[in-house]
């Protein structure tokens, strides 16, 4: 079970599940906390902007649960005490701030896509050629393939944090190779280049 998951806002958040499990807290605890705090304290449970919501589970019951933002999931974790505990604290951060820079990157990624779009069609207006659809997916699938090896569509909201950041990198350098004229072979040989000299860096920093 992921600590951090995306909300329909493209916003990092958790749940009383995910929390109450990975605490090892029962789950109807977990929830009775946040009930408590919103009968007895209904200002502080609005400014943490908690979430009702609900499940399925195993057997098609519907289930309540709560989304927290990292300022709500810190306010309940404040009372999980112990080294075990602590160390569960710290995985949720890193979560937390993992989920949050692949939000950051995953946008990037679209206006990256945006403006590699912009100069294909500025590139090849230059040169009297019309821009048609097939022409910007074929410069997706060329950057796809760089750094999945396929030419072919790719599922961004499945890349890890470091495969996004690098589609970033590569769609950038992409746009730039397109607006210096480089055809599309040379364009290539020099994306493959960029994503193993890429990968080589993280091996080396891991």
């Amino acid at each position: 079970m992921d600590l951090v998951i995306i909300n329909s806002k493209k916003e990092a958040v958790t749940t009383s599940r995910i929390l109450a499990d990975k605490f090892n807290k029962q789950h109807k605890n977990v929830l009775a906390k946040i009930e408590q705090l919103k009968t007895e304290d209904k200002e502080t449970f609005t400014g943490l902007n908690i979430k009702l919501s609900h499940y399925i589970d195993e057997s098609g019951k519907r289930n309540k649960e709560f989304i927290l933002n990292r300022d709500a999931y810190a306010f309940f974790a404040m009372g999980f005490t112990g080294k075990q505990a602590n160390k569960f604290k710290i995985d949720f951060i890193h979560a937390f701030n993992d989920m949050e820079q692949w939000i950051k990157d995953r946008l990037q990624s679209s206006i990256e896509y945006k403006v590699m779009q912009a100069i294909l069609k500025d590139s090849r207006q230059l040169m009297g050629k019309d821009t048609k659809s097939h022409h910007y997916s074929n410069e997706a699938k060329l950057v796809n393939w760089a750094l999945r090896g396929e030419f072919k569509g790719l599922d961004r909201e499945s890349l890890s944090l470091d495969d996004i950041s690098l589609l970033n990198e590569l769609q950038t350098r992409n746009a730039v190779l397109i607006g210096a004229g480089m055809c599309r072979a040379q364009r290539k040989e020099s994306l493959h280049l960029m994503v193993e000299l890429g990968r080589s860096d993280l091996l080396e920093a891991a």
